[in-house]
């Protein structure tokens, strides 16, 4: 007697699929018409977002950082670029982008650093960890492409002109230069030494020429030893020397990789209107067994 009527219990509280299924049909237009809302709002969400988004320019370059041994050279740091004031004038120069940070920024605002913070929205510096030296340069398109490509070549150009590795090398040439020029009239002394020695020597005058050089170096110790030692700076002096002229000409810090090209900004316009769409028919299922439970109790009360 127990067992039927613990089994009545239960199956009078079990959960009837077939009568979830007849609620949502008899409630089909609240489920509909809660979907369509849903879509309409999602949809012009969705058009909102898709008419911001951002575009941007984007230019790869290549920073070389080698000083090739040179002292002073500077080692270039793309990322601190706006980190200095003047830097950061230059690039609002631009007036396209100098009527933006107006627009944008309130005049008790106004200073180094809120310019700064405005470039450093706008421009992006992407440094690849796979390929050392390699930089993307990304500048948001805020007013037109002409005044980004513009912000992008000005960055180029400042960081070109922080790098001091050419003024260093032409310096040393100036003073390989120098120092050949040194040499060469030491060596000159020396052969006009040399020659009087030759005029003057009677021993020497009657050797062989193939013994003039040991005769020489064992008579004229000091003065053999001097010539080799000046003969060897001049051989490295001009060694370096060609070295530095070859390196001037072809060197050149930062390279560009490619040329400036656009990139379609991104939008979750789909992603807004898929998800409008299913919290519309999740939020008229609920209307529906709602609506069930609210006709279902006046029913109750009425009797």
């Amino acid at each position: 007697m127990n067992h039927e009527v613990s089994t009545e219990f239960r199956h009078d509280d079990e959960i009837d699929l077939y009568e979830l299924i007849e609620i949502l049909v008899r409630h089909k237009m609240t489920i509909v018409l809660t979907t369509i809302l849903c879509v309409l709002l999602s949809l012009g969400a969705a058009l909102y977002v898709r008419s911001n988004k951002t575009d941007f320019l984007i230019k790869d370059i290549v920073i070389s950082q080698d000083t090739f041994g040179l002292k002073g050279a500077n080692i270039l740091l793309p990322e601190g670029v706006l980190l200095k004031d003047d830097n950061a004038k230059k690039m609002l120069e631009i007036e396209v982008l100098k009527a933006e940070y107006l627009k944008n920024t309130p005049n008790e605002l106004q200073s180094v650093d809120s310019e700064r913070k405005f470039l450093s929205e706008v421009l992006t510096i992407i440094k690849d960890d796979k390929r050392p030296g390699l930089v993307k340069i990304k500048a948001e398109i805020v007013a037109d492409r002409t005044s980004s490509a513009e912000l992008i070549n000005r960055y180029i150009d400042i960081l070109k002109s922080e790098d001091n590795t050419k003024n260093i090398i032409e310096s040393e040439i100036e003073l390989k230069i120098a120092e050949l020029q040194r040499v060469e009239k030491e060596l000159e002394t020396i052969q006009t030494e040399l020659l009087a020695i030759f005029k003057n020597d009677s021993d020497l005058r009657a050797l062989k020429p193939e013994e003039k050089s040991g005769f020489l170096s064992f008579k004229y110790p000091t003065l053999m030893m001097r010539r080799i030692d000046v003969e060897k700076y001049y051989n490295n002096y001009s060694n370096e020397l060609v070295r530095l002229t070859n390196l001037n000409t072809r060197y050149e810090v930062v390279k560009s990789s490619s040329d400036i090209y656009l990139e379609r900004g991104t939008s979750k316009a789909k992603l807004i209107l898929a998800v409008g769409a299913v919290l519309g028919v999740f939020l008229g299922m609920m209307l529906a067994f709602l609506k069930e439970f609210i006709e279902g109790y006046k029913k109750r009360y009425q009797k």
